[in-house]
């Protein structure tokens, strides 16, 4: 599935702050952690057993069973075992998660490093297929979200792969409903596009009583999106393709461009 929703600038500022966030950890260890502290240790079995089960539940298969022995013992060695087995595990897991995803939806995701590949390509791809899953549901994504790092790269990495984790378990859980998305002429929905060029982003809420890349007012969206409305709440919690089809809407009553006076005028629409 393709997005044709061009980039903003806020969505292109998170890219560069994102990449200037990673050059500060793209030499380190390409293997899994290595912590100091017994705690640390036992709380990277934990991210990764708990990744696990996202990915498994997302792929309908059962859940790897395990004692929580890890949480007992002090022996390094042990942990450090436990911490690598649990790696595999997840990037098992994540494998049937994704291809099951990609066969139902339809959904275009980044080819995956190896397991052990370098730092800075993991969070690269952990990133990437965790923005498109969210841009599948709930259909959008924040400026603040695109651009989270953690503290050091491997945190980055946790960060961004139990992101991914729960975005898979949330496109399986509600993606079908985000997917079944109305059509709409192609012609409109360009247009739309263009106008959404000189309103504002997808999510916006500035307190100016208008929503959305279209910026439409609560009597609008409860005219022409009343539907999407008792889902979302107001249109900026609404994915992009829902606020073009309430536009297309109010243009197939008969309202044609005139809600968007200047901002159509600027694409040539009047």
């Amino acid at each position: 599935m393709r997005f044709p929703f061009p980039l903003s600038l806020a969505g292109l500022a998170a890219l560069i702050a994102f990449a200037l966030a990673g050059s500060a950890f793209a030499r380190e260890s390409v293997r899994p952690d290595r912590p100091v502290s017994i705690q640390a240790m036992r709380g990277v079995v934990d991210h990764y057993r708990s990744t696990t089960w996202l990915y498994q539940r997302a792929a309908h298969v059962p859940r790897t069973p395990t004692s929580f022995s890890y949480r007992h013992t002090t022996d390094p060695s042990y942990l450090q075992w436990t911490i690598d087995v649990w790696t595999r595990r997840a990037f098992r897991a994540r494998s049937q998660a994704l291809g099951a995803i990609h066969r139902s939806f339809d959904v275009a995701l980044p080819k995956a490093p190896a397991l052990h590949g370098k730092l800075a390509r993991r969070v690269t791809f952990a990133r990437r297929a965790a923005l498109a899953l969210r841009r599948v549901y709930p259909g959008k994504v924040s400026r603040s979200f695109a651009s989270a790092h953690g503290k050091s790269g491997q945190a980055t990495l946790r960060l961004w792969q139990a992101r991914l984790a729960r975005a898979a378990l949330d496109v399986v859980r509600h993606g079908r409903a985000a997917v079944a998305r109305p059509q709409v002429p192609s012609y409109l929905e360009s247009a739309f596009l263009c106008i959404h060029r000189y309103e504002g982003a997808w999510n916006a809420n500035t307190g100016n009583g208008y929503y959305g890349g279209l910026q439409m007012d609560r009597a609008f969206q409860g005219q022409y999106g009343s539907d999407y409305v008792r889902r979302w709440g107001t249109a900026d919690g609404w994915p992009a393709w829902a606020q073009i089809h309430a536009a297309v809407r109010a243009y197939q009553s008969g309202r044609g461009f005139y809600p968007w006076p200047n901002t159509a005028r600027a694409c040539g629409l009047l």
